[in-house]
């Protein structure tokens, strides 16, 4: 990459033969670019016979080159002699009325540069004979000291300009096309793609932007700029010949590089992409499409400079995709017909929306004015299992519970939920037309204040809804196996309704909000990056049997499968609740027994070791960087396997794992009076309270210095679950058996109760609604980051997804909950005594992140579900 940088200086040199200089800040600039700011003739010229531009310089606005198809050709040819007639009028011929259809589909197109362009620059030192020896002979002989390094300033501000998406689109005189098009440099070093594999849909929304501060990390820690050396701005094109200038002076250069200024800006245009990655929505004909628009940018980027015979390519690729590219009929890149999917939902969500209508009335018949004996056969309990009245009244319940029951876990829900809808909207927003681009890759990097890394460093929020599932799942499972003693029968149906139950809970309702997915979201609304929700449709059409078998993420594909974007979760946390009996069912029996923890223990750390021990010899071989966000120059992983790091199960378990062992603990303390010493109890708190801190915060001091040992980073991937997940367990049970003070008041206020019971719902909605938000709205305006405006996105976004979620709950989740313990009950009840017949009042829910047990305890009911 240094060496590529510095042939766009050493290129200067042949500008003593060009004939011609580009003024970037000609208010004459006719193109969409920063290459289309090459012009044929000088911009001092005194020739006035020739106009400034050419032809086939419109080749970079609309498709002219290439084979592309005779349509493209023809609308393009259409549309470049309609902006030449605009600026070149023929007597006689009318004038359009109003604006030209041409100039205004021209004026929508994105400009490159713009506001903003210059505003952060980073410093990228190179040694001229190190990258030139075989040039320059003898070169650290032939140039003094101060030539001998050079500091070149790269542009790293606004780097997207969508255009105007409504005035492509609402041409009149011409059919048009809007088109996100992409700007891709030379690799620095990270790949295209820093994760190194097609990315789920949770990944790709922020892979830009790993992809920048990976870039950004390497320039910062690779290169120390000296101050002695002289400094040069990429785009400076007469600054930097002054220094070709020196160079040649010291040593003949000349005749020894390919001399066309439109290489120069090709490069220097190149060397911005590589960093910066640019996106720039244009406006085509209708008629092109997006092959054809690809192959005309690569007839007019495949050029290379030619270095003592040497050919090395300019590297530089503009190209974009049919699913970014839209029409006036068609804005949301959709189907023009429904597809067979989409109506089947249709028609399902107003079944169940008649369903809710019918419920809600029946249920307030019997309710009101007099309380009437509720039905007591099957029709008419599937019915009110739809009733908007009880299922709203019972997830905004504020009802407390017990002394006994886990309150303190619905604050914990809702807090970590709220973690991780802000992690999410930092990246969102990120990824949007951000200005200061620089600025905040700075705060990323170590450059902000110590609190920041609790949002660049959130994913320890995700392993926290680990570790209260393996708790509760654990707690209540061994709940049941008490229950049914020595009887196999119950056994038997204890052991199947684990798995089915929890299957049906999860699935009704993450099929439902597939169907959201599909058949809603796509036709809300529409946008330049649009393509983020119209993907989803389509990809959730192809892969739903994966997603609801829920294998998605562990089967190799070409494509993206991942549906909904974070369905990796939910197969991480199936996967852990079916592997689970085999670490909960030794330990139960082994007590069961001995009457002895000793054992089952013993296993449990035994489990631990051996996933513990995975996670280091993967994080170890395969030099994995201590987060994703974290891309060290030092650890480039040579990880391949499709199923990344981040996701897979097995690197993920120790959460769960821990988890299962404080439901093992809080099991055979239920009911039970724990002393515990204040001296204890203030060292336990302590000790909780650094570990977590040092998973969050531990992390600055590399983000600042861009560097960190493969030990240290693989230490960091090996014990920072247990670390953060045994502090939260130790938090829930000093906070359940009365030790946790204010905070468990805080955790266990009331409210949190009815946001709770919102989660899950939350979990499977925010990033689609986020996504919604960026496509629509962030992607159609440059907008400058800051802390204020972060907390003003979190906000709005959080208080949307959750609304969006009490929907989904009332209308999806909550009577897929009651429809399936109704029909267990009815298909279990021959076999199952009655004190173990599912109720509402003695009801195990094992759902993702958001599990409750309702059932009498001390003497005192509890609320309902």
């Amino acid at each position: 990459m240094d060496r590529f940088i510095l042939i766009f200086c050493i290129v200067c040199l042949s500008g003593q033969s060009f004939g011609t200089t580009t003024n970037l800040n000609s208010p004459t600039t006719p193109l969409t670019t920063l290459i289309s700011s090459i012009s044929p003739t000088s911009a001092d010229s005194t020739t006035t016979q020739k106009p400034f531009w050419e032809r086939d310089q419109f080749a970079w606005i609309t498709p002219l080159f290439g084979d592309i198809s005779d349509e493209c050709r023809e609308a393009s040819n259409r549309y470049v002699d309609s902006l030449l007639a605009i600026v070149q009028p023929q007597s006689g011929k009318a004038i359009f009325p109003g604006i030209p259809p041409a100039l205004q589909m021209f004026d929508s197109n994105g400009r490159l540069p713009m506001e903003g362009f210059l505003s952060d620059t980073i410093d990228l030192p190179i040694g001229i004979c190190d990258l030139l020896g075989n040039i320059i002979k003898d070169c650290s002989y032939m140039l003094p000291s101060f030539l001998q390094n050079v500091n070149i300033k790269l542009p790293i501000g606004y780097n997207w300009n969508p255009g105007s998406y409504e005035e492509c689109l609402v041409n009149e005189g011409i059919e048009t096309k809007y088109c996100t098009v992409d700007m891709k440099g030379p690799d620095l070093g990270m790949g295209n793609n820093p994760f190194g594999r097609v990315q789920p849909k949770y990944e790709t929304e922020f892979t830009r932007v790993n992809s920048l501060l990976s870039r950004y990390g390497n320039f910062r820690k690779s290169f120390k700029a000296s101050n002695n050396s002289l400094t040069l701005n990429i785009f400076d094109l007469q600054h930097i010949k002054e220094f070709v200038g020196l160079l040649d002076k010291h040593a003949d250069l000349s005749g020894k590089i390919s001399d066309t200024e439109e290489l120069l800006l090709l490069l220097g245009m190149s060397v911005y992409s590589a960093l910066t990655q640019p996106r720039i929505g244009m406006c085509f004909p209708k008629a092109c499409t997006a092959e054809d628009i690809n192959k005309n940018y690569n007839n007019l980027t495949n050029k290379s400079f030619n270095i003592q015979g040497l050919d090395i390519p300019i590297d530089l690729k503009i190209q974009t995709r049919d699913p970014s590219c839209y029409t006036n009929d068609n804005r949301s890149g959709m189907p023009e017909k429904y597809p067979g999917v989409v109506i089947f939902f249709y028609i399902l969500f107003s079944f169940i929306g008649a369903l809710i209508i019918i419920g809600t009335a029946y249920d307030l018949y019997i309710t009101f004015p007099t309380q009437k004996r509720k039905p007591d056969t099957l029709i008419p309990n599937f019915i009110l299992c739809f009733s908007a009245y009880t299922n709203a009244s019972r997830i905004l319940s504020t009802e407390s519970a017990g002394k006994d029951h886990l309150d303190c876990m619905n604050g914990i829900r809702f807090l970590s939920m709220t973690w991780v809808v802000e992690g999410h909207i930092f990246f969102a927003v990120f990824g949007g037309a951000i200005r200061n681009l620089g600025d905040v890759l700075g705060l990323m990097s170590g450059e902000g204040s110590l609190a920041f890394e609790a949002i660049i460093n959130a994913l320890p929020s995700v392993d926290s809804f680990f570790l209260m599932s393996g708790l509760l799942t654990t707690y209540i499972l061994l709940k049941e196996l008490d229950k049914a003693e020595n009887n196999v029968t119950k056994h038997t149906i204890t052991f199947i309704m684990y798995y089915v139950h929890r299957y049906l809970r999860i699935t009704m309702t993450y099929a439902l909000v597939i169907g959201v997915v599909i058949a809603v979201l796509p036709y809300l609304h529409y946008g330049p990056g649009w393509e983020y929700i119209s993907t989803a449709s389509s990809d959730c059409r192809k892969f739903w049997w994966q997603n609801l078998l829920y294998i998605n993420t562990l089967v190799k594909n070409d494509e993206d499968n991942s549906c909904i974007s974070v369905s990796w979760y939910l197969v991480d946390d199936m996967m852990f609740h079916f592997f689970s009996p085999i670490i909960i069912y030794p330990m139960y029996f082994s007590y069961r027994q001995s009457k002895r923890h000793l054992a089952g223990i013993t296993y449990w750390f035994i489990a631990l070791a051996c996933f513990t021990f995975g996670v280091f010899y993967i994080a170890y071989t395969t030099h994995q960087s201590p987060t994703e966000v974290l891309k060290l120059p030092g650890l480039h992983t040579n990880y391949t396997y499709h199923v990344g790091f981040y996701f897979a199960p097995w690197t993920r378990y120790q959460a769960y794992l821990i988890g299962i062992l404080a439901g093992y603990v809080l099991h055979h303390a239920r009911g039970k009076d724990i002393k515990i010493s204040e001296a204890i109890n203030l060292i336990s708190w302590q000790i909780a309270f650094l570990s977590a801190f040092a998973v969050v915060y531990g992390l600055h001091s590399a983000y600042t210095s861009q560097s960190m040992t493969l030990f240290s980073a693989t230490m960091y991937n090996t014990f920072q679950r247990i670390a953060w997940n045994g502090a939260l367990a130790w938090v829930i049970f000093s906070c359940v058996k009365g030790y946790g003070g204010i905070v468990n008041e805080f955790l266990s206020w009331s409210a949190f109760a009815p946001l709770s019971r919102l989660t899950f719902c939350t979990y499977l909605i925010h990033i689609e609604i986020q996504g919604m938000f960026a496509s629509s709205v962030l992607s159609t305006f440059p907008n400058d980051f800051s802390y204020t405006l972060n907390v003003w996105y979190l906000i709005g976004q959080l208080f949307m997804s959750m609304s969006a979620a009490f929907i989904l709950a009332l209308c999806f989740e909550s009577p897929c909950i009651r429809v399936e313990k109704l029909v267990m009950e009815a298909i279990l009840s021959p076999f199952m005594p009655k004190k173990m017949a599912l109720s509402d009042k003695n009801e195990t829910v094992f759902k993702s992140g958001d599990f409750k047990e309702n059932g009498p305890r001390n003497g005192k009911p509890l609320r309902e579900t």
